[in-house]
Protein backbone atom coordinates (compact mmCIF):
# COMPACT_ATOMS: atom_id res chain seq x y z
CA UNK A 1 0.00 0.00 0.00
CA UNK A 2 1.36 3.55 -0.49
CA UNK A 3 1.68 5.98 1.96
CA UNK A 4 -0.76 9.19 1.54
CA UNK A 5 0.03 12.47 2.91
CA UNK A 6 -3.48 14.45 2.71
CA UNK A 7 -3.31 18.01 2.47
CA UNK A 8 -6.03 20.68 3.33
CA UNK A 9 -6.79 23.08 0.94
CA UNK A 10 -5.94 26.88 0.94
CA UNK A 11 -9.06 27.51 3.24
CA UNK A 12 -9.51 24.74 5.27
CA UNK A 13 -5.30 25.56 6.34
CA UNK A 14 -6.45 28.75 8.20
CA UNK A 15 -8.03 26.02 10.70
CA UNK A 16 -6.39 23.36 13.22
CA UNK A 17 -7.78 19.92 12.11
CA UNK A 18 -10.16 20.91 9.59
CA UNK A 19 -12.04 18.01 8.15
CA UNK A 20 -11.92 17.39 4.56
CA UNK A 21 -14.90 17.17 2.82
CA UNK A 22 -16.51 13.27 2.62
CA UNK A 23 -16.55 13.02 -1.12
CA UNK A 24 -12.28 14.23 -1.23
CA UNK A 25 -11.73 11.88 1.50
CA UNK A 26 -13.21 8.91 -0.44
CA UNK A 27 -11.41 9.59 -3.45
CA UNK A 28 -7.89 9.83 -1.40
CA UNK A 29 -8.97 6.28 0.60
CA UNK A 30 -9.33 4.63 -2.85
CA UNK A 31 -6.49 5.99 -4.24
CA UNK A 32 -4.53 4.08 -1.74
CA UNK A 33 -5.68 1.05 -3.22
CA UNK A 34 -4.85 1.81 -7.37
CA UNK A 35 -2.00 0.64 -8.63
CA UNK A 36 1.47 3.14 -8.44
CA UNK A 37 1.91 5.91 -11.03
CA UNK A 38 4.57 4.48 -13.13
CA UNK A 39 7.81 6.98 -12.45
CA UNK A 40 8.66 9.38 -14.77
CA UNK A 41 11.84 8.23 -16.59
CA UNK A 42 15.25 10.07 -15.65
CA UNK A 43 16.69 12.07 -18.35
CA UNK A 44 20.63 11.58 -18.18
CA UNK A 45 22.58 14.54 -17.70
CA UNK A 46 24.81 14.07 -20.45
CA UNK A 47 21.73 14.43 -22.44
CA UNK A 48 20.19 17.30 -20.82
CA UNK A 49 23.44 19.06 -20.66
CA UNK A 50 24.04 18.28 -24.57
CA UNK A 51 20.59 19.63 -25.81
CA UNK A 52 21.90 22.74 -23.76
CA UNK A 53 25.38 23.06 -25.00
CA UNK A 54 23.92 22.67 -28.83
CA UNK A 55 21.94 25.53 -28.38
CA UNK A 56 24.61 28.23 -27.91
CA UNK A 57 24.66 31.20 -30.61
CA UNK A 58 27.01 33.07 -31.47
CA UNK A 59 24.92 35.28 -33.84
CA UNK A 60 23.14 35.73 -30.89
CA UNK A 61 25.98 36.93 -28.72
CA UNK A 62 27.49 39.37 -31.63
CA UNK A 63 23.77 40.71 -31.45
CA UNK A 64 23.81 41.06 -27.66
CA UNK A 65 27.62 42.57 -27.83
CA UNK A 66 27.03 45.40 -30.73
CA UNK A 67 23.58 46.15 -29.31
CA UNK A 68 25.29 46.91 -25.71
CA UNK A 69 27.72 48.89 -27.58
CA UNK A 70 25.61 50.69 -29.49
CA UNK A 71 24.65 52.58 -27.05
CA UNK A 72 27.41 54.77 -26.68
CA UNK A 73 28.23 54.55 -23.02
CA UNK A 74 26.95 52.68 -20.35
CA UNK A 75 28.93 54.01 -17.41
CA UNK A 76 27.50 54.18 -14.00
CA UNK A 77 26.46 58.36 -14.27
CA UNK A 78 25.23 58.13 -17.85
CA UNK A 79 22.00 59.30 -19.14
CA UNK A 80 19.14 57.47 -17.79
CA UNK A 81 16.56 59.74 -19.83
CA UNK A 82 17.19 58.05 -23.36
CA UNK A 83 15.80 55.07 -25.37
CA UNK A 84 19.28 55.03 -27.15
CA UNK A 85 22.13 56.37 -25.27
CA UNK A 86 23.17 55.55 -22.03
CA UNK A 87 23.26 53.06 -19.09
CA UNK A 88 19.19 53.91 -18.63
CA UNK A 89 18.42 52.50 -22.55
CA UNK A 90 21.08 49.68 -22.00
CA UNK A 91 19.38 48.08 -18.94
CA UNK A 92 16.25 48.62 -20.20
CA UNK A 93 17.46 46.48 -23.66
CA UNK A 94 18.24 43.58 -21.23
CA UNK A 95 15.28 43.28 -19.35
CA UNK A 96 13.39 43.18 -22.56
CA UNK A 97 15.49 40.84 -23.78
CA UNK A 98 15.81 38.63 -20.41
CA UNK A 99 11.66 38.82 -20.45
CA UNK A 100 11.55 37.95 -23.77
CA UNK A 101 12.85 34.55 -22.38
CA UNK A 102 11.16 35.04 -19.43
CA UNK A 103 7.64 35.03 -21.94
CA UNK A 104 9.02 31.15 -23.01
CA UNK A 105 9.43 29.75 -19.63
CA UNK A 106 5.87 28.75 -18.41
CA UNK A 107 6.20 31.64 -15.67
CA UNK A 108 9.50 30.30 -14.36
CA UNK A 109 11.92 32.77 -15.08
CA UNK A 110 10.91 35.67 -12.96
CA UNK A 111 13.46 39.07 -14.16
CA UNK A 112 13.43 41.81 -11.65
CA UNK A 113 15.66 44.82 -11.10
CA UNK A 114 17.55 45.54 -8.04
CA UNK A 115 17.89 49.33 -7.83
CA UNK A 116 20.05 51.16 -4.86
CA UNK A 117 22.27 53.92 -3.93
CA UNK A 118 25.49 52.76 -2.84
CA UNK A 119 28.60 54.21 -1.53
CA UNK A 120 31.37 54.56 -3.82
CA UNK A 121 35.32 55.29 -2.77
CA UNK A 122 36.64 56.11 -6.63
CA UNK A 123 38.66 59.30 -7.14
CA UNK A 124 36.78 62.07 -9.15
CA UNK A 125 32.90 59.95 -8.21
CA UNK A 126 30.09 60.86 -6.02
CA UNK A 127 30.27 59.24 -2.73
CA UNK A 128 26.88 57.82 -3.51
CA UNK A 129 25.81 55.82 -6.83
CA UNK A 130 22.59 54.76 -7.78
CA UNK A 131 23.43 51.07 -9.01
CA UNK A 132 20.51 48.91 -11.12
CA UNK A 133 21.34 45.17 -11.38
CA UNK A 134 18.80 43.17 -14.03
CA UNK A 135 18.46 39.70 -12.53
CA UNK A 136 16.46 36.57 -13.99
CA UNK A 137 15.76 34.05 -11.17
CA UNK A 138 15.06 30.25 -12.65
CA UNK A 139 13.73 28.84 -9.71
CA UNK A 140 14.31 25.39 -8.42
CA UNK A 141 11.46 22.70 -8.21
CA UNK A 142 13.06 20.94 -5.41
CA UNK A 143 15.77 22.55 -3.23
CA UNK A 144 14.86 26.14 -4.51
CA UNK A 145 17.41 27.37 -2.09
CA UNK A 146 20.18 26.51 -3.13
CA UNK A 147 21.63 28.88 -5.76
CA UNK A 148 23.52 29.00 -8.52
CA UNK A 149 24.79 32.58 -10.06
CA UNK A 150 26.24 33.88 -13.61
CA UNK A 151 26.78 37.47 -14.30
CA UNK A 152 28.66 39.69 -15.94
CA UNK A 153 28.93 43.26 -15.94
CA UNK A 154 27.30 45.71 -18.26
CA UNK A 155 29.02 48.96 -16.98
CA UNK A 156 31.79 50.41 -19.53
CA UNK A 157 34.04 53.36 -18.72
CA UNK A 158 36.80 54.75 -21.11
CA UNK A 159 40.42 56.20 -19.98
CA UNK A 160 38.63 58.36 -17.56
CA UNK A 161 37.08 56.39 -15.02
CA UNK A 162 34.21 59.03 -13.90
CA UNK A 163 33.67 60.30 -17.46
CA UNK A 164 29.91 59.61 -17.92
CA UNK A 165 29.37 61.13 -21.13
CA UNK A 166 32.33 60.26 -23.56
CA UNK A 167 32.28 57.07 -25.75
CA UNK A 168 32.58 53.92 -23.46
CA UNK A 169 32.03 50.30 -26.19
CA UNK A 170 33.23 47.95 -23.61
CA UNK A 171 32.44 45.25 -25.86
CA UNK A 172 35.27 42.62 -24.63
CA UNK A 173 34.99 44.20 -20.74
CA UNK A 174 32.04 43.44 -20.51
CA UNK A 175 29.57 43.23 -22.87
CA UNK A 176 31.45 39.89 -23.82
CA UNK A 177 30.82 38.58 -20.26
CA UNK A 178 26.88 40.49 -20.45
CA UNK A 179 26.13 38.44 -23.35
CA UNK A 180 27.23 35.16 -22.17
CA UNK A 181 25.15 35.07 -19.46
CA UNK A 182 21.86 36.42 -21.72
CA UNK A 183 22.76 33.39 -23.75
CA UNK A 184 22.92 31.04 -20.70
CA UNK A 185 19.69 31.87 -19.90
CA UNK A 186 18.45 31.32 -23.15
CA UNK A 187 19.82 27.67 -23.40
CA UNK A 188 18.32 26.50 -19.60
CA UNK A 189 15.23 28.94 -19.08
CA UNK A 190 13.46 25.97 -20.86
CA UNK A 191 14.40 23.35 -18.42
CA UNK A 192 13.38 22.81 -14.78
CA UNK A 193 16.39 22.19 -12.09
CA UNK A 194 16.27 21.00 -8.60
CA UNK A 195 18.32 24.10 -7.52
CA UNK A 196 17.49 27.72 -8.48
CA UNK A 197 19.67 29.69 -11.32
CA UNK A 198 20.20 33.21 -11.26
CA UNK A 199 21.71 35.25 -14.22
CA UNK A 200 22.81 38.69 -13.64
CA UNK A 201 23.90 41.79 -15.53
CA UNK A 202 25.36 43.85 -13.13
CA UNK A 203 26.00 47.63 -12.51
CA UNK A 204 28.67 50.06 -11.44
CA UNK A 205 31.49 46.63 -11.91
CA UNK A 206 34.02 49.62 -13.36
CA UNK A 207 33.53 51.70 -9.72
CA UNK A 208 34.69 48.74 -7.15
CA UNK A 209 32.48 46.38 -8.12
CA UNK A 210 29.36 47.96 -6.39
CA UNK A 211 26.38 46.56 -8.06
CA UNK A 212 27.69 42.81 -7.11
CA UNK A 213 28.46 43.37 -3.66
CA UNK A 214 24.65 44.76 -3.34
CA UNK A 215 23.54 41.75 -4.80
CA UNK A 216 25.80 39.36 -3.01
CA UNK A 217 24.87 41.38 0.54
CA UNK A 218 21.34 41.04 -0.72
CA UNK A 219 21.57 36.81 -1.07
CA UNK A 220 23.30 36.98 2.39
CA UNK A 221 20.92 38.95 4.12
CA UNK A 222 17.78 36.69 2.57
CA UNK A 223 19.77 33.09 3.50
CA UNK A 224 20.24 32.34 0.59
CA UNK A 225 22.69 29.09 -0.12
CA UNK A 226 24.85 30.46 -2.88
CA UNK A 227 26.49 26.81 -3.89
CA UNK A 228 28.32 28.50 -6.95
CA UNK A 229 28.82 32.19 -8.83
CA UNK A 230 30.74 32.87 -11.68
CA UNK A 231 31.70 36.01 -13.06
CA UNK A 232 32.42 36.11 -16.83
CA UNK A 233 34.74 39.47 -17.35
CA UNK A 234 36.01 39.98 -20.17
CA UNK A 235 35.89 36.73 -22.31
CA UNK A 236 36.03 38.19 -26.26
CA UNK A 237 39.40 38.61 -26.90
CA UNK A 238 41.99 36.13 -28.14
CA UNK A 239 44.65 37.99 -30.12
CA UNK A 240 47.42 38.39 -27.62
CA UNK A 241 49.62 41.46 -28.20
CA UNK A 242 52.48 39.16 -28.87
CA UNK A 243 50.34 38.13 -31.83
CA UNK A 244 49.75 35.19 -30.67
CA UNK A 245 45.68 33.43 -31.20
CA UNK A 246 44.63 31.99 -27.79
CA UNK A 247 41.46 30.42 -28.69
CA UNK A 248 41.08 26.92 -26.74
CA UNK A 249 40.87 27.45 -23.19
CA UNK A 250 39.44 29.80 -20.19
CA UNK A 251 41.06 31.39 -17.18
CA UNK A 252 39.12 30.34 -14.04
CA UNK A 253 40.39 31.98 -10.99
CA UNK A 254 39.65 31.30 -7.48
CA UNK A 255 40.26 32.56 -4.17
CA UNK A 256 41.52 30.23 -1.38
CA UNK A 257 42.10 31.89 1.93
CA UNK A 258 44.89 29.14 2.78
CA UNK A 259 45.24 25.40 1.25
CA UNK A 260 44.23 24.75 -2.25
CA UNK A 261 40.83 23.24 -0.89
CA UNK A 262 38.71 26.39 -0.22
CA UNK A 263 34.70 26.48 -1.38
CA UNK A 264 36.26 28.44 -4.61
CA UNK A 265 38.45 26.12 -5.71
CA UNK A 266 36.45 23.06 -5.59
CA UNK A 267 33.41 25.35 -7.90
CA UNK A 268 36.92 25.84 -10.10
CA UNK A 269 37.60 22.19 -10.43
CA UNK A 270 33.68 21.69 -10.70
CA UNK A 271 34.00 23.63 -13.63
CA UNK A 272 36.86 21.99 -15.22
CA UNK A 273 35.14 18.90 -14.86
CA UNK A 274 31.94 20.23 -16.78
CA UNK A 275 34.03 21.37 -19.60
CA UNK A 276 36.24 18.02 -19.73
CA UNK A 277 32.72 16.24 -20.04
CA UNK A 278 30.20 18.21 -22.03
CA UNK A 279 32.47 20.94 -24.00
CA UNK A 280 35.33 18.33 -25.76
CA UNK A 281 38.35 20.68 -27.52
CA UNK A 282 37.94 23.56 -25.31
CA UNK A 283 39.42 23.79 -21.07
CA UNK A 284 39.72 25.27 -18.06
CA UNK A 285 42.81 26.38 -16.86
CA UNK A 286 42.75 26.76 -13.13
CA UNK A 287 44.48 29.63 -11.88
CA UNK A 288 45.30 29.20 -8.31
CA UNK A 289 44.73 33.13 -7.64
CA UNK A 290 41.66 35.00 -6.56
CA UNK A 291 42.15 37.07 -9.62
CA UNK A 292 44.38 38.65 -12.15
CA UNK A 293 47.65 40.35 -9.97
CA UNK A 294 46.39 42.69 -8.42
CA UNK A 295 42.93 43.21 -9.99
CA UNK A 296 39.53 42.23 -9.07
CA UNK A 297 36.33 41.46 -10.35
CA UNK A 298 32.22 40.13 -8.97
CA UNK A 299 33.44 37.21 -8.05
CA UNK A 300 35.13 38.83 -4.93
CA UNK A 301 31.89 40.42 -3.84
CA UNK A 302 30.58 36.79 -3.73
CA UNK A 303 33.62 35.39 -2.27
CA UNK A 304 33.28 38.32 0.43
CA UNK A 305 29.97 36.79 1.69
CA UNK A 306 31.65 33.07 2.32
CA UNK A 307 30.02 31.83 -1.24
CA UNK A 308 31.79 29.66 -3.54
CA UNK A 309 32.47 32.52 -6.35
CA UNK A 310 34.96 31.93 -9.70
CA UNK A 311 36.08 34.55 -12.56
CA UNK A 312 35.69 33.32 -16.08
CA UNK A 313 38.36 35.49 -18.45
CA UNK A 314 40.03 34.84 -21.85
CA UNK A 315 43.70 33.29 -21.72
CA UNK A 316 45.50 37.04 -22.85
CA UNK A 317 44.24 40.58 -22.74
CA UNK A 318 45.10 43.22 -24.48
CA UNK A 319 45.32 46.24 -22.63
CA UNK A 320 45.52 48.52 -25.49
CA UNK A 321 41.53 47.88 -25.45
CA UNK A 322 40.23 47.85 -22.20
CA UNK A 323 39.53 51.32 -20.59
CA UNK A 324 40.64 53.10 -23.76
CA UNK A 325 38.88 56.28 -25.47
CA UNK A 326 38.40 55.17 -28.86
CA UNK A 327 40.81 56.54 -31.05
CA UNK A 328 44.27 56.03 -33.36
CA UNK A 329 47.52 56.74 -31.82
CA UNK A 330 50.90 56.33 -33.97
CA UNK A 331 48.70 54.13 -36.38
CA UNK A 332 47.59 51.59 -33.68
CA UNK A 333 43.71 51.65 -32.62
CA UNK A 334 42.86 51.56 -29.32
CA UNK A 335 39.33 51.11 -28.15
CA UNK A 336 37.07 48.24 -26.66
CA UNK A 337 35.30 47.49 -29.92
CA UNK A 338 33.20 44.89 -31.24
CA UNK A 339 35.63 44.27 -34.41
CA UNK A 340 38.14 42.83 -31.59
CA UNK A 341 35.52 40.19 -30.35
CA UNK A 342 35.89 36.28 -31.46
CA UNK A 343 31.97 35.38 -31.30
CA UNK A 344 33.08 32.21 -31.22
CA UNK A 345 35.38 31.42 -28.42
CA UNK A 346 32.66 33.46 -26.39
CA UNK A 347 30.32 30.89 -27.39
CA UNK A 348 32.41 28.53 -26.15
CA UNK A 349 32.55 29.91 -22.85
CA UNK A 350 28.93 29.90 -22.64
CA UNK A 351 29.28 26.25 -23.65
CA UNK A 352 31.26 26.02 -20.37
CA UNK A 353 28.47 27.97 -17.97
CA UNK A 354 25.82 26.41 -19.28
CA UNK A 355 27.37 22.84 -18.69
CA UNK A 356 28.66 23.70 -15.34
CA UNK A 357 25.62 25.35 -14.20
CA UNK A 358 23.18 22.49 -15.42
CA UNK A 359 25.77 19.81 -14.03
CA UNK A 360 25.53 21.49 -10.52
CA UNK A 361 21.83 22.43 -10.38
CA UNK A 362 20.62 19.16 -11.01
CA UNK A 363 22.87 17.18 -8.91
CA UNK A 364 21.85 16.77 -5.11
CA UNK A 365 24.48 19.31 -2.89
CA UNK A 366 27.90 18.21 -1.83
CA UNK A 367 28.21 15.77 1.06
CA UNK A 368 29.73 16.75 4.27
CA UNK A 369 32.74 15.14 5.37
CA UNK A 370 34.34 15.05 8.51
CA UNK A 371 37.27 13.45 8.29
CA UNK A 372 39.71 11.00 7.15
CA UNK A 373 42.28 9.03 8.43
CA UNK A 374 44.71 6.93 7.39
CA UNK A 375 44.50 3.17 8.34
CA UNK A 376 47.46 1.76 10.97
CA UNK A 377 47.18 -1.69 9.48
CA UNK A 378 47.42 -1.33 6.09
CA UNK A 379 47.65 1.80 3.80
CA UNK A 380 44.36 2.57 3.50
CA UNK A 381 42.34 6.33 3.62
CA UNK A 382 39.23 5.62 5.44
CA UNK A 383 36.70 8.50 4.72
CA UNK A 384 33.97 9.77 7.32
CA UNK A 385 30.86 11.60 5.52
CA UNK A 386 27.35 12.48 5.67
CA UNK A 387 25.50 12.19 1.84
CA UNK A 388 22.65 15.00 1.35
CA UNK A 389 19.09 13.72 1.58
CA UNK A 390 17.70 12.81 -1.69
CA UNK A 391 21.69 11.28 -3.22
CA UNK A 392 21.42 8.00 -4.00
CA UNK A 393 25.10 7.77 -4.50
CA UNK A 394 28.59 9.17 -3.64
CA UNK A 395 31.98 8.76 -5.06
CA UNK A 396 35.20 9.57 -4.07
CA UNK A 397 38.66 11.36 -5.75
CA UNK A 398 41.79 11.73 -4.61
CA UNK A 399 44.95 13.41 -6.47
CA UNK A 400 48.31 14.40 -5.01
CA UNK A 401 49.06 17.31 -3.34
CA UNK A 402 51.18 19.15 -5.91
CA UNK A 403 48.11 18.07 -8.80
CA UNK A 404 46.02 21.22 -9.84
CA UNK A 405 42.85 19.02 -10.03
CA UNK A 406 41.32 15.51 -9.41
CA UNK A 407 43.37 12.50 -10.83
CA UNK A 408 41.63 9.55 -9.75
CA UNK A 409 38.03 8.48 -9.06
CA UNK A 410 36.47 5.41 -7.10
CA UNK A 411 32.97 4.71 -7.08
CA UNK A 412 30.85 4.10 -4.51
CA UNK A 413 30.44 0.06 -4.68
CA UNK A 414 34.57 -0.03 -4.69
CA UNK A 415 34.67 2.12 -1.36
CA UNK A 416 32.15 0.22 0.06
CA UNK A 417 31.05 2.92 2.63
CA UNK A 418 29.30 1.30 6.00
CA UNK A 419 27.35 2.66 8.74
CA UNK A 420 28.77 4.04 11.60
CA UNK A 421 27.83 3.95 15.45
CA UNK A 422 27.21 7.51 14.81
CA UNK A 423 24.53 7.40 11.66
CA UNK A 424 27.55 8.55 9.02
CA UNK A 425 29.10 6.60 6.50
CA UNK A 426 32.78 5.52 6.57
CA UNK A 427 34.60 4.68 3.01
CA UNK A 428 37.28 2.99 2.23
CA UNK A 429 40.19 3.77 -0.47
CA UNK A 430 42.51 1.09 -0.69
CA UNK A 431 45.82 1.66 -1.45
CA UNK A 432 45.62 5.43 -1.50
CA UNK A 433 47.94 6.50 1.53
CA UNK A 434 46.74 9.89 3.30
CA UNK A 435 50.21 11.52 4.06
CA UNK A 436 50.40 12.37 0.41
CA UNK A 437 46.94 13.03 -1.14
CA UNK A 438 43.92 15.29 -1.17
CA UNK A 439 40.96 12.86 -0.81
CA UNK A 440 37.19 14.12 -1.42
CA UNK A 441 33.73 12.92 -2.03
CA UNK A 442 30.86 14.27 -4.54
CA UNK A 443 26.99 13.68 -4.66
CA UNK A 444 26.00 11.54 -7.72
CA UNK A 445 22.44 12.26 -8.40
CA UNK A 446 20.14 9.31 -10.38
CA UNK A 447 20.42 11.67 -13.53
CA UNK A 448 24.50 10.70 -13.43
CA UNK A 449 25.00 14.85 -12.49
CA UNK A 450 28.02 15.49 -9.83
CA UNK A 451 28.25 17.96 -7.26
CA UNK A 452 31.34 19.94 -5.90
CA UNK A 453 33.64 17.62 -3.85
CA UNK A 454 33.46 18.35 -0.74
CA UNK A 455 36.84 17.66 1.30
CA UNK A 456 37.65 16.76 4.86
CA UNK A 457 39.38 19.75 7.14
CA UNK A 458 43.27 19.81 6.84
CA UNK A 459 44.70 18.96 10.64
CA UNK A 460 47.75 21.24 10.13
CA UNK A 461 45.97 24.45 8.42
CA UNK A 462 47.21 27.34 11.36
CA UNK A 463 46.11 30.83 11.26
CA UNK A 464 48.69 33.43 9.94
CA UNK A 465 49.07 35.00 12.86
CA UNK A 466 49.27 33.53 16.48
CA UNK A 467 46.42 33.97 19.25
CA UNK A 468 47.08 36.46 21.60
CA UNK A 469 49.27 35.14 24.29
CA UNK A 470 50.37 32.21 21.81
CA UNK A 471 54.41 31.47 21.32
CA UNK A 472 55.96 32.60 18.67
CA UNK A 473 55.94 28.80 17.49
CA UNK A 474 52.01 28.87 15.77
CA UNK A 475 51.77 29.16 12.48
CA UNK A 476 55.36 27.83 11.58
Amino acid sequence: MNRLTLRPSSAAATAPFAPFAPVALLAALAAQDAPPAAAAPVEPIADVVAAAVRSIDPARIERTVRALVGFGTRHVLSRTDSETEGTGAARKWLRDEFDAIAATSGGRLVVTLQSETVPCARPGMPTQVPIVNVIATLRGTSDPERVYVVGGHYDSRNSQGEDGRKAAPGAVDDASGTAVALEACRALAGRRFPATLVFVAYDGEEQGLIGSKAHAKALAAAGARVDGMIACDIVGNTLGMDGARHDRHLRCFSYAPSGNDSFGRSLARAAAFAARTHVPGFGVDLIFRGDRYGRGGDHRSFFDQGFPAVRFSEPREDFSRQHQDVVARDGKPYGDLPEWVDFAYSANVCRVVVATLAELASAPPPPRVLAAQLRRDRYDTEVVYELPAGAPRAEFVWRPTTAPDWTHVVGQDEAAPKPTRSDRLLATLAGVCLDDVVVGVRSVGADGSRSRVATPPEPDRFDARPRAGASGEAGR
